[in-house]
């Protein structure tokens, strides 16, 4: 068998992919069944684009933390609270303005832990925690977390603009370490200042004003290529993805196996028009953030995946709603 096709069938059997598809079914149910549920830039993105009576939107994220980490890494399950949700708003475009939490434990010593990680990230990325929820007699151990930001309306990304001929771009910072508590994590944020980490993390919002931008997702649990195949199929698009610029991408001591299913804790993939990447690439080393053009969006609904002289297809969208609902809400 060869490599390619070995990293497609690691791919498939990825939980941060695998996990993903009953989301189509529950968006679609929450859409369709909820109240005002088709509410524009909503379901399906990042975040949540709330319309106000300016001229700026409230961006509103909620992500949870899986309880293994709670219980065995309960500082850093508080930290990562914070950090998923702060990565859905600058991936919108947005700065976060608020964030808050509900923590569900019995053991006093985690309890205190998570609210140690909590703290640390409030000070680290520069964002106040302003309302809280505690159960600390529960059998289950958790934290969950919400945020808000906000970004002008005429500067908002969504995942769903991506069209044909523009380049994928990986954004993230090449210097961090495997993660401590995670292995198929990237960890640029430990050994960052405030101000360094809040620099890098605010190339979306520059990026965002000179609407350089067609999409833009921040790389998940569901790695590179979850997120992209995300990223299309929100789209109506396909891709293909060049392993070869990716592997070069990849940090010192990280395989192309690795780097492709990792949660990249300042990583974003964005889709640009080719006139504008020239441009996108100055912004990005302006914020001292790394960049690797990867692949390239197509007027297809398959996700294929290149290497060298061959080429596999992971996901084909057109036999039915995968990783995203049907359609985009742009």
């Amino acid at each position: 068998m060869s490599r390619l096709h070995e990293i497609v069938n690691l791919l498939k059997e990825f939980e941060g992919i695998s996990r993903k598809y009953v989301l189509p079914g529950i968006i679609h149910r929450l859409r369709t069944e909820s109240y005002d549920g088709e509410y524009p830039h909503s379901l399906g993105e990042d975040s949540a684009a709330i319309s106000t009576a300016c001229d700026d939107y409230v961006l509103l994220t909620t992500d949870a933390i899986v309880e293994d980490l709670c219980l065995n890494h309960p500082k850093a399950a508080g930290f990562n609270a914070v950090l998923a949700n702060v990565m859905d708003i600058y991936a919108a475009g947005g700065v976060p303005t608020s964030f808050a939490i509900a923590l569900s434990y019995s053991d006093k010593s985690i309890g205190e832990k998570l609210l140690e990680g909590l703290i640390e990230a409030s000070h680290r990325f520069k964002i106040p925690i302003v309302r809280g929820h505690t159960n600390p007699t529960s059998r289950s151990t958790y934290v969950v977390g919400s945020a808000t930001g906000t970004v002008s309306t005429k500067n908002l990304l969504t995942a769903g603009g991506a069209t044909p001929g523009d380049k994928i771009v990986l954004i993230y910072d090449r210097q961090g370490k495997r993660g401590e508590h995670y292995r198929l994590g990237w960890d640029s944020v430990t050994d960052r200042t405030s101000d360094e980490t809040v620099k890098r993390l605010t190339v979306m919002t520059s990026i965002a004003a000179e609407q350089l931008v067609t999409a833009s997702k921040d790389v998940s649990t569901a790695g590179i290529i979850g997120t992209a195949g995300m990223m299309v199929e929100y789209s109506g698009v396909g891709c293909t993805i060049d392993l070869s610029p990716v592997e070069s991408s990849c940090p010192q001591g990280i395989a192309l196996e690795d780097w492709l299913r990792m949660y990249i804790s300042l990583g974003f993939l964005v889709a640009v028009r080719p006139e504008n990447l020239s441009e996108l690439l100055e912004v990005i080393t302006q914020h001292e953030m790394d960049a690797a053009v990867i692949g390239e969006v197509e007027d297809t609904r398959l996700l294929r995946l290149v290497l060298e002289s061959e080429s596999a297809t992971l996901f084909d969208f057109s036999k039915g709603s995968l990783l995203t609902p049907k359609g985009n809400q742009v």
